[in-house]
């Protein structure tokens, strides 16, 4: 991939986000932190309260985070690519990962983590020591699900004996699990292996998310395995089997998971140079159509509000709990109405961000469902 295609590609891509953060409502998820979280995620939400007149007040810090995640794993990808150009196409396919794109404009926890872990491997390749334990100090604070990085940076560590390194991620982990109760592992088994299978197709759009399995299998039946892949392997692996009996956040797990898509990159190339000119055809077909999907998969994203006119049942639409309570409080406006009682907690947050109260007399509005 060129330059001058890598940085016109992020000039759009960049714009996007922006035009996705100030035109997307307020979801469920959101305005309930919004509303009631007292730890990091609210506090990032409330950052820019009164600074503009739309979204982009309580996305703004994770807009930041999302566009910052790009030079880092631009940086971090070149430990694993010689080519410049190689990295440009990690970068891009990491930029056009669905899984990205709505943690750069959705509020939410995992694109700080991301942030983290990226800061983290790089620091690791620099050997910066303090900037590694200080790192791993804020990701225990930010994020509740961080034993699963220390776990996976454990295992990496007593393979490579690196004994201080493990005995460090080896008590973290301990603090996370024990004092900051760092997964929930449930009572009752509950099996939702195809439910999870289903978010990481989301997460990665269906071809990639294929080829990624294959290139973090590849790597552990064949090649040298590093940090990252014990991050993004274990971290998945994880997840595989406490989906098992329980339902998974997934930003528990992706943001550690997410960030190994440049070992895609390094399988690939490595697969493709070591065939004749001849025999790499049907390898070149196979990246046409990964990336095709992966294409497909960001345009439907960002360019998801044209699908409102396509579908007669616009609540089968992925994005319609995001843009019915607004489209409430506009037939609202225009009836002269301030209140409205719906039966859902979050519809009722996120009417409540505009301005729209519950009823104090339950026979002026109809529930909302």
């Amino acid at each position: 991939m060129s330059r001058t295609f890598f940085y016109s590609f992020i000039l759009f891509y960049l714009s996007a986000l922006y035009y996705l953060a100030i035109t997307l409502p307020i979801g469920p998820s959101e305005a309930t932190q919004y509303y009631t979280d007292q730890e990091i995620l609210g506090t990032l939400m409330h950052l820019a309260d009164g600074w503009f007149g739309n979204t982009l007040a309580f996305r703004l810090p994770f807009l930041f985070f999302g566009v910052l995640n790009l030079p880092l794993f631009f940086y971090m990808s070149r430990f694993y690519l010689k080519e410049r150009a190689l990295s440009y196409l990690a970068t891009t396919i990491f930029a056009l990962l669905p899984g990205i794109i709505t943690s750069a404009v959705i509020a939410n926890i995992a694109v700080v983590v991301i942030t983290l872990v990226l800061g983290f491997i790089i620091a690791y390749h620099k050997k910066w020591l303090a900037v590694q334990y200080i790192l791993m100090a804020v990701l225990l604070f930010v994020h509740d699900a961080s034993v699963i990085f220390f776990i996976a940076v454990a295992i990496y560590s007593a393979f490579k004996r690196d004994m201080k390194l493990f005995y460090v991620t080896i008590t973290l982990a301990a603090v996370a699990l024990f004092y900051f109760n760092g997964l929930d592992l449930g009572v009752k088994p509950k099996g939702r292996f195809l439910e999870l299978f289903g978010l990481y197709v989301a997460l990665f759009s269906p071809f990639v998310f294929f080829y990624f399995f294959y290139a973090l299998y590849r790597i552990w039946i064949r090649e040298k395995k590093d940090l990252l892949w014990y991050i993004a392997f274990v971290s998945f692996v994880l997840s595989i089997l406490l989906s098992v009996r329980q339902q998974v956040i997934m930003t528990d797990f992706a943001p550690y998971v997410i960030v190994a898509v440049v070992l895609m990159v390094l399988v690939y190339h490595r697969t493709l140079n070591i065939r004749l000119p001849i025999f790499q055809g049907r390898y070149q077909l196979g990246y046409k159509v990964v990336m095709g999907s992966l294409v497909t998969s960001a345009m439907v994203v960002i360019f998801h509000q044209v699908f409102f006119y396509w579908i007669p049942d616009k609540s089968k639409h992925f994005a319609y709990p995001f843009y019915h309570p607004y489209w409430v409080t506009l037939e609202l406006a225009e009836i002269g109405q301030n209140c409205y009682t719906a039966k859902s907690q979050k519809v009722q947050y996120q009417l409540k961000y505009y301005g729209i109260e519950a009823c104090s007399d339950p026979n002026v509005s109809k529930v909302h469902k």
